[in-house]
């Protein structure tokens, strides 16, 4: 075995000893590195935890700001589009900016779409009263059924006084004016009349004391069938009257014509009472009041009509009524047909 000298050994030794400083020495720097690290590591999360919290402080703010912006913007924008202001000479807007606009150009639209509605309600107002009063009419006018409505039609007139001076004509519908009254006159007469003249203030007397009975108010009503040749002379004549009338048309028309034709009218004044349901009671109510003032006997049936009347309800005496004149309405269209065969 060879043995090492002295100076070989120490040799050793001191570089052992270097060896092992060196290696003591990197592994102080090594933890002072790592501390080093961790330290740095801890102040950046210590930071961004701080960061992060003064972030969430000063957002709201910031937020805040942003909205009075965007309001501000919204303002100055539809300030700008009430001013209609020309596209070239407007800033160049960005994304969230056009966003706020585009409330404000619906508002400007809503607003514009409104002005022209309001400018065209003036020209809808500018059609006359009269045929819109006409429209209504004919939507709303009822359908009317019954035997006063084929014997006067649809329509009668009423006068209305507007002052002292002044009258107008009121439509009323034929069955609403007639309904619930239980004697309806006929009343054929003129202004051109002398005898006519004369009877108008009896029979104006005679109808406020009939509908001013006790238990038989307003149970008698009476249409004027007019005679007369004019409208002027028919307006007039109707202010010496408190009752219904015929139309003027249809009382100097064809309806009028028929009316006489029906009822054997050979002169005027001449008084027609009719019942409920249109059957004649009496043609001569112009002699019969005369005679009668006081209306003890009034309407003058006689004792079978009366008996008749009494026994028989309306709603049958209506489909009696209606029996007989389609009878009747049949034997004349035969008697017709038998004239005119045997003219040939």
């Amino acid at each position: 075995m060879r043995l090492f000298s002295p100076l070989a050994l120490l040799f050793i030794l001191s570089t052992t000893t270097l060896s092992f400083a060196v290696a003591q020495e990197t592994v102080a720097e090594a933890a002072e590195v790592v501390d080093d690290t961790a330290q740095e590591s801890s102040s950046a999360t210590v930071d961004a935890a701080a960061s992060a919290t003064a972030n969430d402080a000063t957002e709201p703010e910031a937020n805040a700001v942003k909205e009075e912006e965007q309001k501000d913007e919204e303002e100055v924008i539809s300030l700008d589009d009430e001013e209609e202001s020309p596209a070239s000479e407007e800033p160049t807007k960005t994304d969230d900016a056009a966003e706020a606009a585009a409330p404000s150009d619906a508002s400007a639209a809503a607003a514009t779409a409104t002005a022209a509605a309001a400018a065209t309600e003036p020209e809808k107002e500018e059609e006359p009263a009269e045929k819109v009063e006409e429209k209504v009419k004919e939507e709303v006018a009822p359908v009317q059924t019954g035997p006063f409505i084929d014997i006067f039609g649809e329509q009668l007139l009423s006068l209305q006084m507007v002052d002292e001076t002044h009258a107008q004509l009121v439509a009323h519908y034929t069955n609403e004016a007639l309904s619930g009254k239980k004697v309806v006159g006929l009343y054929f007469s003129a202004d051109w009349c002398g005898p006519c003249r004369q009877f108008t203030p009896d029979l104006v007397n005679f109808y406020n004391k009939m509908n001013s009975r006790r238990g038989k108010e307003n149970d008698f009503e009476i249409v004027w069938i007019s005679r007369c040749r004019d409208m002027d002379s028919y307006g007039q004549y109707f202010t010496q009257m408190n009752w219904l009338a015929l139309p003027p048309q249809e009382a100097m028309g064809q309806r009028g014509q028929m009316l006489s034709n029906k009822y054997k009218v050979k002169g005027i004044p001449t008084l027609v009472l009719l019942d409920e349901v249109g059957n004649v009671i009496t043609t001569d109510g112009r002699n019969k009041i005369p005679m009668d003032k006081a209306g003890i006997g009034f309407p003058w049936r006689n004792p079978l009509a009366t008996l008749y009347i009494t026994v028989i309800p309306k709603s049958l005496r209506l489909m009696i009524k209606s029996q007989i004149e389609g009878v009747k309405s049949q034997i004349l269209g035969v008697l017709r047909g038998a004239t005119g065969q045997a003219t040939a």
